[in-house]
Order: structure tokens, then C-alpha cells, then sequence
């Protein structure tokens, strides 16, 4: 029987409460959660100063000591633009999470469509409606009054000066 390993993806641009419940519900159900933080030169992150360099270490630095949740960096910069490219973009991903055979990827989706295409792929996917009514959108328009939904690791990039 095959181990799964939860699969959790996103910009996080930045991580909030809504992320951290997905990961946690992911970990719950599985055990061991990779979360990927994907991006790409001049991207929603980037143009606000949150590049996926800086993204990457927030993420590492979210989950220091949970040995359960591993954090890796998917650079999308070239890859064909989203729907475009999700073969090759699998492939990437995939690549990096380094499975055994005895382990099973498990996708945690919070869009609908996601974890359609996933499923028509082949890949088990679980979709789990937002809960919080956060989006990382809303923080960049308004990260002061969305602060209280930014994950810890991502809140000092949003200092004094930012908000």
C-alpha cells in the first residue's frame, strides 16, 4: 500500500490563514505535507517586492520545526503561462517532491478547477472551499486591514512603512 504525501501549492504571495488551514487539514489527513511556492520573473509577488526567492524563505521559516511539512520553490519563469502549461509544470513539481514509489502525491486545492484538471490527469485532488474569506489580492490591495490574516513568517515584510 502506498504512503501519500499531501501536495499544497500555491503563489503565497502572501501566505495567509486560508493557506495555513489548507496545510494543516492536508496534514492532518496525510501526514507529511509538501508545500510548494511557485513563481515566476514579474510576478504578483514580485511586483510588490515578495519575490518567489523571498516567498520561499517566509515559507521555511513558517514551518521551521514542523517536521512534518516540508517547503520547496517551483520557478515558473519558463514555463508556458498558465493553462498552458500544466504537463511541463507537473513534471517540475513532481520532480521536486522526489517520491519513493511507495509514496502517492495528494493534492490540496482550495480552486474548483484545479482539482479538475488534477483529476483529469490522473491525481487524486482534494478541494476545500476558502473558509476564511481572505485572498492574498485583498492583503496586497489592503495589507493593513487584512494584517490579522497574514501568516507570521509573511508579516514583517508588511512593516510600518509597507502599511
Amino acid at each position: 500500500m502506498k504512503q501519500t504525501v499531501a501536495v499544497v501549492f500555491g503563489t503565497f504571495a502572501p501566505m495567509h490563514k486560508g493557506h495555513l488551514d489548507l496545510i494543516e487539514r492536508a496534514k492532518l489527513a496525510c501526514g507529511q505535507v509538501c508545500v510548494v511556492v511557485s513563481g515566476y520573473d514579474k510576478d504578483r509577488g514580485a511586483r510588490i517586492g515578495l519575490d518567489l526567492t523571498k516567498r520561499f524563505q517566509f515559507a521555511q521559516e513558517q514551518f521551521k520545526g514542523d517536521d512534518l511539512v516540508s517547503v520547496c520553490a517551483l520557478d515558473e519563469t519558463d514555463l508556458p503561462a498558465y493553462p498552458d502549461g500544466w504537463d511541463l509544470w507537473l513534471d517540475r513539481l513532481l520532480g521536486l517532491l522526489d517520491l519513493s514509489e511507495h509514496q502517492l502525491p495528494v493534492f490540496y486545492v482550495s480552486e474548483e478547477e484545479y482539482a479538475q484538471e488534477l483529476h483529469s490527469r490522473g491525481y487524486q485532488a482534494h478541494f476545500s472551499p476558502r473558509k476564511f474569506g481572505i485572498s492574498a489580492t485583498l492583503i496586497r490591495e489592503q495589507p493593513q486591514q487584512y494584517q490579522d490574516y497574514i501568516a507570521p513568517a509573511f508579516l514583517a515584510f508588511f512593516g510600518k512603512e509597507t502599511m
